[in-house]
């Protein structure tokens, strides 16, 4: 520790008293310099008044209520800016989506960033239809490896268990007999 031995030479001290000699080849000048620059500025602090103080503080506040302020009018800006650009491109607009997957997958991943089973998450719409797509054909994949029937499994039936798509016509297996779409009954 090093004190001020009162004619403005720094003099180091250990913890019990005892005076320790300068380093040599060191300056003492701002060491000196430095110590009387901060006892100043401790006994400036007694140069302003309480009524100069309270100034003080209230333009502090004054200054902290107008950033405040204009941050949240910068704020309400950028919502404002975000609705105008989801009014003229519908496809920015944020929209619900949950993500439902199959057993064996756990999230999408998009972007770098995962959408995990089960979660609810607001997203553009365009990023939506993407999800819904990835969504769709892992269940369609689910449902081939699993032996389930597909929807459009019932159209390609080369049996005659269904509606032919090359010839648009069904035949009954039993009775052999052989209807085209026209003469299908319509609901």
């Amino acid at each position: 520790m090093w004190i001020d031995d009162g004619t403005g030479k720094l003099v180091r001290v250990t913890k019990n008293g005892k005076k320790l000699g300068w380093p040599k080849g060191k300056s003492r000048k701002p060491q000196v310099e430095a110590l009387r620059e901060i006892e100043k500025r401790i006994e400036s602090a007694d140069i302003l008044s309480n009524e100069e103080k309270a100034e003080a503080r209230a333009r502090a506040r004054e200054h902290v209520l107008k950033t405040r302020k204009e941050k949240a009018i910068d704020e309400y800006f950028q919502a404002s800016v975000k609705a105008e650009e989801t009014a003229i491109s519908p496809s920015e607009r944020l929209v619900d989506f949950t993500v439902d997957l199959p057993e064996f997958t756990y999230l999408i991943k998009i972007d770098g960033r995962d959408y995990y089973h089960g979660c609810h998450y607001r997203v553009p719409a365009r990023q939506s239809d993407s999800m819904r797509d990835i969504q769709a054909r892992a269940w369609e994949h689910d449902w081939e490896i699993n032996g389930r029937r597909r929807r459009n499994d019932m159209v390609r039936d080369p049996f005659g268990r269904g509606m032919n798509q090359q010839r648009m016509t069904q035949m009954t297996m039993s009775t052999g007999q052989v209807t085209n779409t026209d003469t299908l009954r319509r609901i």
